[in-house]
């Protein structure tokens, strides 16, 4: 095996121990047997109730209900989600939710971080050549498994799977067809389900899913929530940050400035991508957080700063430079100030 290759192998073993997986010799591999995964999925749907595990779900996000059934219907027929909304929706929080409260195994999921540069093999994992022909091809270190392999009798969750090349996209489509993976000519069975997500593919560094990927999927899309929802989820997910924190309760006037600047941005249209809710999350957090290390009250001048730190990352636009995105942020910002103190007057 090539030092390349040797070095992806000890990452991929790093990787899964870390996850708290036991890597299993190829001889355990070699004797699998199927796995109806949408049946362990439909037993647990129907056991526990849509209406638990929606209450479950609540735990981890909110709003996302409807949602959450489009992904568990898909599931308990064994197909495939595909999770596609911008960047800092919740679609990752989201797969890993559902996947936690289903636990069809232990671990209950493997998770797959994509991206443009991994390999088929990566995927797949592969054998240490070295080490087979030293120690057997038993050795636990003579066959490297892939996420691929690993997610066997359970979900398998793909963040960011457009980032994904068509090369890789093949390996995944072979496991999704045959239900086997290929390794150097040795066939290991894995049965499992997949979660995707995927950024829209306007975003820079994607590809697009190939044909036969993309149709053993279905497309669930998040979109952005409403004002009153997005306001909700802030001040929830605030909280939980500062919770360890004896802190004042958070401002009012700081939620609805932040709702109303996201309200102006989407309704002028004039940038492609806007702040995701992520960055509305710790730009509030951060206020309060900067103001607590001060022993101090925050501002909205607080505010402001911690909303052009957070926000000019993810938003995208023609913009010439990042000073540009801050005097757009600032005029934005002030814009929503006025409206939220207009409105309470």
């Amino acid at each position: 095996m090539s030092p390349s290759k040797g070095h992806g192998a000890q990452q991929m073993t790093q990787n899964l121990q870390l996850m708290g997986v036991r890597l299993p010799r190829l001889s355990e591999l070699l004797q699998r047997r199927p796995i109806r995964v949408e049946e362990k999925v439909t037993k647990i749907v129907l056991e526990r109730g849509i209406s638990n595990i929606l209450r479950e779900l609540d735990n981890y996000l909110k709003g996302l209900h409807e949602v959450a059934i489009d992904v568990l219907s898909a599931l308990c027929v064994g197909r495939h989600v595909l999770l596609v909304g911008p960047v800092g929706i919740g679609k990752t929080s989201l797969a890993e939710a559902i996947a936690e409260i289903l636990h069809l195994d232990e671990p209950p999921y493997i998770f797959c971080a994509c991206h443009s540069h991994m390999t088929a093999t990566e995927l797949t994992g592969d054998i240490d050549i070295a080490v087979a022909l030293q120690a057997g091809l038993d050795h636990p270190l003579a066959y490297i498994p892939g996420p691929l392999v690993m997610a066997h009798g359970r979900i398998l969750i793909l963040d960011e799977i457009n980032r994904l090349s068509p090369y890789s996209q093949a390996a995944l489509l072979q496991a999704l067809q045959e239900h086997y993976v290929v390794i150097r000519g040795i066939r290991i069975r894995s049965d499992f389900l997949v979660i995707a997500t995927a950024n829209p593919v306007e975003y820079s560094g994607v590809f697009e899913l190939t044909e036969a990927l993309a149709d053993r999927m279905k497309y669930v899309e998040l979109n952005y929530p409403d004002a009153d929802l997005l306001k909700a989820i802030i001040r929830w997910k605030v909280d939980q940050i500062v919770r360890n924190y004896d802190v004042i309760k958070i401002p009012e006037e700081f939620l609805d400035t932040i709702v109303a600047m996201i309200g102006i941005m989407r309704s002028e249209g004039l940038i492609e991508a806007g702040p995701s809710i992520r960055a509305c999350i710790y730009a509030v957090a951060s206020t309060i957080a900067r103001a607590l290390v001060e022993r101090r009250e925050p501002t909205l001048e607080d505010l402001k700063r911690e909303v052009i730190q957070n926000f000019i990352p993810s938003i995208r636009g023609e913009f010439q430079s990042e000073t540009d995105k801050k005097t757009y942020l600032e005029k934005v910002f002030e814009r929503a100030v006025y409206m939220v103190t207009r409105g309470s007057g």
